[in-house]
């Protein structure tokens, strides 16, 4: 590498964690002090067998310092709500956030937020259903006696048989 022209930085990455951990990613990057040696070496080493391998030489893809960032809109998904990715909301974010809601609620008509008494004073409907108990004298077979519930001689009489289902 060095016969090609004067390295500046040498970067070989090695896996941090897992199984391989202390091994090469199999990748690395090599900055040259002049962009016509960096050229030649690009052009020499593309392709060239090291051991059973051939080695691909590809121009770095860097940031540019240059060009502004791209900023990334802001996305809330509800299913992800339960992931804590970003830290608690502090307390003066929460005080502020309650008085614009209250700045926005002064401007609302009081009748638009007077609840509907008819339907406050009657118990839900829910209600109805909940505490009922199923009427103990028929069963959910068909009003009959569960199958197994029947004693052994009250069980079907005959073979099975796929005819003796018609009627």
């Amino acid at each position: 590498m060095q016969k090609h022209g004067a390295i500046e930085k040498f970067d070989l990455l090695f896996h941090r964690a897992g199984p391989t951990a202390g091994q090469p990613r199999g990748y690395a990057f090599v900055t040259f002090s002049n962009k016509d040696d960096a050229t030649l070496a690009k052009e020499q080493l593309h392709n060239k067998q090291i051991g059973t391998k051939n080695i691909i030489v590809t121009w770095a893809h860097s940031i540019s310092t240059e060009e502004p960032e791209k900023t990334k809109g802001n996305v809330n998904i509800p299913a992800l709500a339960m992931a804590k990715l970003e830290k608690k909301v502090n307390r003066e974010s929460q005080i502020e956030a309650i008085e614009a809601k209250l700045k926005l609620m002064e401007g609302r008509n009081v009748d638009e937020l007077e609840i509907n008494k008819t339907v406050a004073a009657e118990p839900p409907i829910i209600s109805l259903y909940q505490n009922k108990k199923p009427d103990s004298s028929i069963n959910s077979y068909n009003g009959t006696k569960h199958r197994y519930n029947l004693k052994r001689n009250d069980r079907r009489r005959t073979p099975y048989h796929k005819h003796s289902l018609r009627k």
